[in-house]
């Protein structure tokens, strides 16, 4: 890591340039101490992919990824879900960790920044992927149940049998180290039974948790979006929602 400290020059005519051995000092303890906090200020917590066994649309961002279809000179049949090849941005690439779902059907383009593997269904076992281009172990995964709809929803969630306190699931660690089948890349997958009731839907993701904090550092990871088809539109109101489960 380079780590660049940036301002004024210190020159003859400008700024007072430092000589003095007590400001020499002061300024070499702020160059160690930058060093000991870039870490831990720069490094992001690891994302995991995380998708249903169930059949699942991926909402994906128009400004990262567009579709292509038959007869496009890069579409290839081989990575067709439903008609459309999905391509990244500026590298007309397939991405291959969104194609890990094995029951992905289709595309969609996201509203509002609402990407991931949209799927029905409040009972599904769910797959946290460990996808990486190199043989690598992810510590301290938590699964993350949030962003539910309507918005203050309160879902009931169960993983593994065990009904959640609060929103967060421990799944441990997860060593990658299985070559993908086109063999430029890793996959190894963890299976969690999850079942819930209470809104119309909720997002799920996971992270590796490298500092066991708590919370995620860095930028946002994949995630799935479940809906429960017994709750008939998403601006359903909360108390509404609450009334179908009396």
């Amino acid at each position: 890591m380079v780590l660049q400290i940036r301002g004024k020059n210190f020159s003859k005519g400008g700024v007072k340039q430092v000589t003095e051995g007590g400001g020499m000092r002061k300024l070499i303890m702020l160059l160690c101490l930058c060093i000991l906090l870039a870490p831990s200020a720069l490094i992001a917590d690891p994302c995991l992919v995380v998708y249903p066994d169930a059949a699942c649309t991926y909402h994906y961002d128009p400004t990262e990824y567009y579709t292509v279809g038959p007869g496009h000179p890069l579409y290839d049949p081989m990575y067709d879900r439903g008609g459309e090849v999905l391509l990244e941005v500026g590298t007309n690439e397939v991405d291959m960790s969104i194609y890990q779902a094995p029951n992905l059907i289709g595309f969609e383009s996201s509203i509002g920044g609402n990407d991931g593997y949209f799927f029905e269904g409040t009972d599904f076992t769910l797959y946290v992927d460990g996808f990486s281009n190199q043989p690598t172990t992810y510590v301290n995964i938590l699964i993350v149940f949030d962003q539910t709809a309507p918005p203050g929803c309160t879902p009931h969630i169960w993983v593994e049998g065990v009904e959640l306190t609060g929103n967060t699931y421990d799944a441990g660690d997860l060593v990658v180290s299985t070559p993908t089948p086109e063999g430029n890349n890793y996959s190894d997958v963890m299976t969690f039974d999850v079942s819930w009731y209470g809104c119309y839907g909720m997002h799920i993701w996971a992270f590796s948790d490298e500092n066991d904090n708590g919370i995620k550092d860095g930028g946002e990871c994949f995630t799935a979006y479940s809906h429960d088809i017994m709750v008939p539109v998403e601006s359903t109101s909360w108390g509404a929602v609450k009334s179908l489960f009396k």
